[in-house]
């Protein structure tokens, strides 16, 4: 396989219109394939992007789904006049939604969506697509650990395909949602906004991203530098050049080739969100002008998120400091990135079968993984971390940076 190198990637994507931050004008209409286009498909043939967008000016297209909660409209909008108002039924505590689409095309296309919890801190959020049938789906689930009541935009990536489906013929669109605590009785209530489709990019992406400065970390360093692969270390200022903890000089080391060098305040045992806004923001700065006092100037607009546990607070700073926040969110991001308001979502690496699936969703549907690890050798043993590599490298993915992300 033939490697992008960095800045044929930033390239690919800068032609994508990759920052992705217009809105919509009008609610786009949803067109029904010509008997030439029908055609065109069977043949192989490329075919224009379907546009199932939606900025929820108009709720006529959208039904709650019987036994699963209600649906209205609410003025507390991310865009425009009005949003989607979603409360989950008292019985499932989840919340449904869905829309006819008609048999549309859509392969090769990514989705965002503005997303916004009104009661639970912690909930997931899944678009489904009935691929043609509710018993052929294409699953788009996340994980959001925050923040409560501030509008997030969430890029979709695939995390289940059913057996059978089909994206060329897409019946329905559902947006379902649940809170993440099932002993909770209080049902679901969120918004939702924005919908965005955009065309996926040929080749997907992968990040790995390591977290709290362990000494394993420069391990890690070594045996991805024999595959050319780069990746983001997340410092804990504090940390740096203890027993256990990397030096001054293997970061250097790291950052000379080609790793984002990036920011992990210290919360020690809390939550970000424990803290005053006043303590948030103080850990903020002392860890960013850790990483600018020793030059590492691209890793410091990032934050890879403490315990990935986000208050409204610290999502606001956190805004304000960095140009890009990592949280676990439990699957792919869709590309092009969204990058207004939004949280990259990681996965758990040390759940290796599970981040292979998911790599191999990144290949085959242009999406970005974004694998966390804590220590190597523990968290995940060495020959584990390997196999991943391996995997990567039999994959059509790009393995880059935080930076390259960002970087036209």
């Amino acid at each position: 396989m033939t490697r992008q190198t960095r800045r044929a990637f930033v390239a690919t994507v800068g032609a994508l219109n990759f920052a992705g931050c217009s809105s919509l004008a009008e609610n786009a209409p949803l067109p029904t394939d010509t008997d030439d286009e029908q055609e065109r498909r069977r043949e192989g043939k490329s075919t224009p992007l379907r546009e199932i967008a939606d900025d929820f000016e108009n709720l006529g297209d959208w039904q709650a789904v019987e036994r699963q909660g209600s649906l209205s409209k609410s003025t507390d909008a991310y865009e425009g006049s009005q949003c989607a108002h979603v409360v989950g039924s008292g019985k499932t505590n989840e919340g449904h939604i869905i829309r006819d689409i008609s048999g549309t095309d859509l392969r090769g296309t990514n989705f965002s969506m503005a997303v916004k919890a009104v009661n639970h801190d912690f909930f997931k959020i899944a678009i489904e697509l009935h691929a043609p049938d509710g018993d052929r789906t294409v699953q788009l689930k996340r994980t959001l650990l925050g923040p409560k009541n501030r509008w997030i935009r969430v890029n979709f990536g695939v995390t289940g395909v059913e057996k059978g489906a089909d994206l060329s013929s897409v019946e329905k669109i559902r947006i379902v949602a649940r809170p993440v605590d099932i002993n909770t009785n209080e049902p679901i209530e969120f918004l939702v906004d924005d919908l965005r489709t955009d065309s996926r990019p040929e080749t997907g992406s992968v990040i790995f991203t390591f977290d709290d400065s362990h000494s394993s970390h420069y391990r890690a360093y070594e045996l991805m530098q024999e595959y050319g692969f780069a990746g983001v270390e997340g410092v804990i200022p504090e940390s740096i050049g203890r027993d256990d903890r990397l030096t001054d000089n293997q970061l250097a080391s790291m950052a000379d080739n080609g790793w984002d060098i990036s920011a992990h305040p210290n919360v020690q045992a809390s939550y970000f969100s424990d803290y005053s806004p006043d303590e948030q923001e103080a850990l903020m700065k002392k860890t960013q002008d850790f990483l600018h006092d020793r030059g590492f100037e691209d890793g410091a607009r990032h934050l890879l998120v403490p315990k990935n546990v986000l208050g409204a607070n610290t999502f606001d700073l956190a805004r304000e400091y960095y140009d890009t926040v990592f949280s676990f969110g439990g699957g792919p991001n869709a590309v092009p990135l969204a990058r207004k308001d939004t949280i990259v979502s990681r996965v758990n690496g040390k759940n290796v079968e599970e981040t292979k699936q998911f790599i191999d969703y990144a290949s085959d549907y242009g999406q970005l993984v974004v694998p966390l690890f804590h220590e190597v050798g523990n968290d995940i043993n060495e020959s584990d971390f390997e196999s991943l590599l391996e995997h990567v490298e039999k994959r059509d993915v790009n393995v880059i940076t935080a930076s390259d992300l960002l970087d036209e």
